[in-house]
């Protein structure tokens, strides 16, 4: 059900477009995260890009996202200065969890918690003047009640990361992020809480 959700998505929100416009691969120990970008400029006036992506780790957790970010400031890639952008996307999220530990004489009970909302953030780019470009870029993205559904009542996303543009085409990074959800029925799923270097690749 999760990659059946994920695969119409992705679908419906690249379909109009033939190639990503860039792909961005990151990786720690225990998670590997993809996602793929396209200029939405077709559909809306202005700086605008379409998101897909993808992100799956070894305590069995999966998260996928897709929307729209509308961006401000420079449209110049890697210009120093401050960039803003807001958006909005839709976050399906799947939590494997214990829920009674395994005995001598039992064995372990757990559970998959199916997590959705539609989500409203954004994220800032400060990009230094500097002769390689360098930019810190941070974002935040959330949901109350009201837009989260299936198993949660609320989701929060918190990412940083230091980005090296090493070509026009390339960039390294590294970073931090946050990704958890609350259970309707009590507590909360930490899907990821993680540090990871990656990779940007433009075309």
């Amino acid at each position: 059900m999760f990659l059946s959700r994920t695969l119409a998505v992705s679908l419906l929100v690249l379909s109009s477009a033939a190639f990503a416009d860039s792909i961005d691969v990151n990786l720690n120990n225990n998670a590997a995260a993809f996602r793929f970008n396209s200029s939405a400029s077709d559909f809306i006036e202005g700086n605008s890009e379409l998101s897909v992506g993808l992100l799956y780790n070894d305590a069995n957790n999966k998260f996928a996202d897709a929307g729209l970010i509308i961006k401000g400031g420079s449209e110049e890639e890697g210009a120093p200065g401050l960039s803003v952008g807001v958006g909005v996307k839709g976050v399906f999220g799947s939590n494997y969890r214990v829920v009674t530990a395994a005995t001598a004489a039992t064995a372990a009970v757990t559970t998959t918690d199916t997590l959705s909302a539609i989500a409203v953030g954004g994220a800032a780019v400060f990009g230094l003047p500097t002769a390689v470009p360098v930019a810190f870029v941070v974002e935040y993205y959330a949901s109350p009640k009201i837009m989260s559904f299936a198993d949660s009542n609320r989701f929060n996303q918190f990412g940083l990361r230091l980005e090296v543009a090493v070509s026009p085409q390339a960039k390294i990074y590294v970073g931090y992020r946050e990704i958890g959800f609350g259970i309707a029925s009590g507590g909360s799923a930490e899907i990821d809480k993680s540090s990871f270097v990656g990779v940007t690749a433009s075309f």
